[in-house]
């Protein structure tokens, strides 16, 4: 099976390298492909202001390490070290110039344009990066990997879907009836809000599932996920 997947990256740093390329490049083709001086400039201005907002978060994580650092040091000695200088923030520079919200909304717009210029090249989507790259899923050995919390008591399961529609979710209450289908679920994030038996204080709840196309059941059940349930 091949799936595409989005040209723009899901993960924040990844887009700050795509709109970086993107921002850098549009004015190589804006011209053949019928984009104006004026959105290459709002291209670029938006790009900044991202790449501006992106560093003043990293400015403030890493202070905030520091200063849970001076903490830990202020509380118990270690090695009788000084403390020294309380951390500051660094100046953050000056601001680029204001942008309206959507940034990201507004260079998807345009890369459609782009797209569908009748000058538009397959080299051209490549070197913007604006052509989504094609995934190939070997659906025969495809595995949900469960991960299970207690939210207020209850199991809360989560699964990562992937290229799959949802998963059957099964349990096993270990109350000798094995294991039976819970239900199909298409939102990977289910919390199992089953009550214990008034005979039964505590137990251990054994979840699987398998992932689901359509219809269909598709690849492997994943291994058990195991939860210690206590009566609300």
């Amino acid at each position: 099976m091949s799936t595409t997947i989005n040209y723009i990256p899901t993960g924040d740093a990844d887009r700050l390298i795509w709109f970086g390329n993107f921002q850098s490049k549009i004015s190589i083709y804006a011209v053949s492909v019928g984009i104006t001086a004026a959105e290459v400039t709002s291209v670029q201005k938006d790009y900044a202001m991202f790449l501006y907002i992106m560093n003043i978060l990293e400015i403030y994580k890493q202070t905030v390490n520091n200063l849970v650092a001076y903490k830990s040091l202020l509380k118990h000695a270690v090695n009788q070290q000084h403390l020294g200088a309380i951390p500051t923030l660094p100046a953050l520079g000056t601001a680029p110039a204001a942008v309206t919200e959507g940034v990201f909304d507004r260079v998807s717009l345009l890369a459609k344009r782009i797209k569908a210029s009748i000058n538009y090249t397959d080299a051209m989507g490549q070197d913007l990066g604006i052509i989504a790259p094609v995934v190939h899923v070997d659906l025969n050995n495809l595995q949900p990997l469960l991960t299970i919390t207690l939210d207020a008591g209850r199991p809360h399961i989560k699964c990562n879907k992937g290229v799959t529609d949802g998963i059957d979710l099964y349990v096993d209450r270990n109350d000798g009836a094995g294991f039976l289908l819970l239900g199909r679920l298409l939102k990977l994030d289910y919390i199992d809000v089953a009550n214990l038996p008034s005979t039964t204080p505590i137990a251990e709840w054994d979840y699987k599932a398998i992932y689901v196309i359509g219809n269909d059941n598709v690849g492997l059940m994943s291994a058990v996920a195991s939860v210690l349930v206590k009566k609300l």
